[in-house]
C-alpha cells in the first residue's frame, strides 16, 4: 500500500525502507544496493592482493594478513545472501516462539528474495538509549537480565547465537520484551564446545 522512499537506516551492503502491506501490516524492506556485488568482488581482489603483499613483510607476518582477508570475504558474502538472513531469521523466531520477553520480526516470506528481505516492523527503543527506556519507566535491570539470559539460552542451550549484539540491533518493545534485528551474523556451538565453555 506504501513504501518510505527515505531509508531508516543504511549500511555498506544495503538499506532499510519502512513500508505498508495491503493488509495494513507494518513492514520494514531491506534492499541490497545496486550493482554491490560486482563492487564488493572487486574489493576483496584488491585486498587480496595487498594482503599477500603484506604478508611478504615480517613485521604483518604475525597478523596473518591473507587469512584475515580470507575470513573478511566470507564474512562479507554472507552478508550478501538475504535468503541466509532469512533463515536463520526464521530460525531464531521459531527458537523464541514461546518465550513473551523476547520478539524476532516474522520474515514476509513472499516478499523475500535473494537481494530484498521483508520482516515485520518493530517499533521500540534502542536498548542504548537508557534516557528514553528511563522516560518510558522501562525497568532497565531487568531487561538486563533478560538480555544475559537470553544470551546464555542462545549459547549453552541452543547452540545458535545473534553474533551482532550491538544497540542498534537491539530493541525495547511494549511490555519492556526485547526485540533483536539483523541475523546475517550468527555463531554456531557444537554440544562439545557448549560443554567446554561450562
Amino acid at each position: 500500500r506504501a513504501f518510505d522512499d527515505e531509508p531508516i537506516a543504511s549500511a555498506a551492503i544495503g538499506q532499510v525502507h519502512r513500508a505498508v502491506r495491503q493488509d495494513g501490516r507494518q513492514v520494514v524492506v531491506k534492499v541490497q544496493h545496486a550493482d554491490i556485488e560486482r563492487i564488493v568482488a572487486n574489493d576483496l581482489e584488491i585486498l587480496a592482493g595487498l594482503a599477500q603483499l603484506a604478508a611478504k613483510l615480517e613485521e604483518f607476518k604475525p597478523y596473518r594478513p591473507v587469512e584475515m582477508v580470507a575470513e573478511l570475504a566470507r564474512t562479507l558474502r554472507r552478508e550478501l545472501e538475504f535468503g541466509r538472513e532469512e533463515r536463520n531469521l526464521t530460525q531464531f523466531a521459531g527458537m523464541f516462539e514461546h518465550d513473551t520477553h523476547v520478539h524476532v520480526p516474522a520474515a514476509i516470506t513472499p516478499f523475500c528474495t535473494s537481494r530484498v528481505l521483508t520482516m515485520e516492523y518493530l517499533e521500540g527503543i534502542k536498548v542504548s538509549d537508557t534516557s528514553r527506556l528511563a522516560e518510558a519507566g522501562v525497568d532497565i535491570e531487568g531487561v538486563a537480565r533478560r538480555l544475559a539470559e537470553m544470551y546464555l539460552r542462545m549459547i549453552f542451550q541452543e547452540g545458535f547465537v545473534h553474533a551482532d549484539p550491538h544497540p542498534g540491533n537491539i530493541l525495547v518493545l511494549r511490555g519492556e520484551v526485547i526485540g533483536l534485528l539483523d541475523f546475517v551474523m550468527v555463531g554456531r556451538l557444537s554440544e562439545r564446545s557448549r560443554e567446554d565453555i561450562e
